[in-house]
């Protein structure tokens, strides 16, 4: 069973690698159950479009990663399927680096609706923006927060008065 489960992940692989070729940086099928995909922003979306008609449904997470010394900030959508049983064991992961002066990407709301409060929150601890998301509001911080995103490597605590 364990073969036969790496062997969907070597053909989502490489049908990602065969259909999307250069819109994609960098694709694996790391282990069992684990598929990575690097994009770059641009080409975020119809990659996304791509995975959710070949069954990849919904989004379980995203996580941003502040990757200081390299810049960037990295948005990771953690997808998985409900339609698809071959793939119901599968976490594809669909990565994309962003500026850190700057973090944008499109929204990948639209595709996958389930990223609508993960996104938030991304915007919300990391400072990404999601260009076009329905409601890019605060979601967890207090509605008088004004600081910088609390999860950048950077951010310092506040002195209390």
């Amino acid at each position: 069973m364990t073969a036969a489960l790496l062997d969907v992940e070597e053909k989502v692989a490489t049908a990602v690698r065969e259909q999307l070729g250069g819109a994609v940086e960098e694709v694996k099928a790391e282990r069992k159950g684990r598929i990575s995909i690097v994009v770059r922003k641009e080409t975020a979306r119809d990659v996304a479009a791509w995975l959710h008609e070949m069954g990849f449904d919904h989004t379980v997470a995203v996580a941003g990663i502040d990757r200081l010394a390299e810049k960037r900030i990295e948005v990771i959508y953690f997808v998985s399927s409900f339609s698809r049983d071959d793939f119901k064991h599968i976490v594809l992961s669909l990565k994309v680096n962003l500026d850190r002066d700057n973090p944008s990407l499109q929204t990948l709301t639209p595709i996958w609706e389930s990223a609508n409060f993960f996104e938030r929150e991304a915007y919300e601890m990391f400072g990404v923006n999601f260009e076009g998301h329905p409601n890019l509001q605060k979601l967890l911080l207090q509605d008088n927060w004004d600081g910088p995103p609390p999860l950048r490597k950077d951010f310092k605590i506040p002195e209390m008065a």
